[in-house]
């Protein structure tokens, strides 16, 4: 007897994981907001910095999803340089993209509401120069540089559903990004190849149908 029900408590979680599987939602969108935090030799060239992403991911059954998105830190090279421009001198900035491609794994858990999921995959990084832009006019800029380069990246995502259909959640992801980048000097980035490592803290608004 009691190994009987040593056994059911165990499949328990599965077989209300399982009865969720009819429920999964192939689009899933989600809007973030957070920090990007250099780590290791990039705290010699970048600083910590506001980030924004944009994800879509294709989830295929109840366990595993596809994803792509795009994730853009502002001034994390802290770019002090007076760039030239079709009008003059102007203060530059600097914009940093990640673009990762990637998949997850979701997994089961006996809670309707919490969702938790880890994934991993390429990704592709892009420094560039930047100038602000007016209302009726955007300058050109002569002096502005661009870097870019390949790498890898981690995640780890927690999410919590708002309503029973699963369709909006909110959440924390936390990723961790290393890839080397090569090209012309950014900022205080040097003009030869380096390599770069980033742990990301989003927190997510999604939409899934």
């Amino acid at each position: 007897m009691l190994k009987t029900l040593l056994v059911a408590s165990l499949l328990a979680p599965c077989v209300m994981f399982s009865q969720e599987g009819n429920e999964v939602h192939h689009q899933n969108f989600v809007f973030g907001l957070g920090a990007g935090i250099p780590t290791g030799n990039a705290t010699s060239y970048l600083a910590n910095a506001p980030l924004i992403r944009f994800g879509y991911g294709y989830r295929f059954n109840r366990l595993f999803q596809a994803d792509a998105g795009i994730e853009l830190a502002f001034g994390a090279a802290h770019n002090q340089n007076a760039e030239v421009t079709d009008l003059g001198q102007v203060q530059g900035g600097d914009h940093e993209f990640m673009i990762p491609l990637g998949g997850r794994i979701y997994i089961p858990l006996p809670f309707r509401r919490i969702q938790v999921s880890a994934g991993g995959g390429a990704v592709y990084l892009h420094y560039s120069e930047t100038i602000s832009s007016g209302d009726y006019y955007t300058p050109t800029c002569f002096t502005c540089t661009t870097r870019g380069g390949w790498g890898g990246y981690g995640l780890t995502n927690v999410s919590y559903f708002l309503d029973s259909n699963h369709n909006f959640r909110v959440g924390t992801t936390l990723q961790y990004i290393a890839g080397s980048t090569n090209g012309q000097a950014v900022a205080n980035f040097p003009a030869n190849q380096t390599t770069d490592h980033w742990l990301n803290v989003m927190f997510d608004f999604g939409f899934s149908f």
